[in-house]
């Protein structure tokens, strides 16, 4: 969530900005990455060190893993992957503010539908302990 607060602080303050929208494209990238390391993890898919969103959507896909990845997210994996390194290593790369903006507002929705279906689980793991 800290990685998505991060990009949500820069844009609100300075969402025209080349070098800050690389830089809310990268949080934006690690947010997505880390959720997903986090619900691999929880259903107990090992995986490599990698910052490739599209290999992780894969490998938990082919776990049996419940991800709860909307299309848009699936369908920009590579995109949100490339923000990572490109967004920092790449002279003169520059992602697009509306690109940056549209993912913002899929990577907040998709955290909260994590956190959501997260916090549902624990509560009925809790209530099966109580019975």
């Amino acid at each position: 969530m800290a990685n998505l607060r991060t990009a949500q602080i820069l844009f609100d303050h300075d969402a025209d900005d080349e070098e800050q929208i690389n830089a809310m494209g990268y949080h934006l990238q690690q947010a997505m990455e880390l959720a997903l390391k986090y619900l691999l993890e929880q259903n107990g898919v090992e995986y490599p060190k990698t910052h490739d969103i599209d290999q992780l959507i894969r490998m938990g896909r082919e776990a049996g893993a419940e991800l709860y990845l909307p299309e848009y997210l699936e369908d920009h994996a590579e995109m949100l992957s490339q923000w990572e390194a490109k967004s920092r290593y790449v002279l003169g790369y520059a992602i697009e503010s509306r690109k940056v903006e549209r993912a913002l507002s899929e990577i907040d929705d998709y955290l909260a539908e994590v956190a959501a279906q997260e916090t549902a689980a624990i509560a009925a793991l809790e209530e099966e302990i109580r019975e």
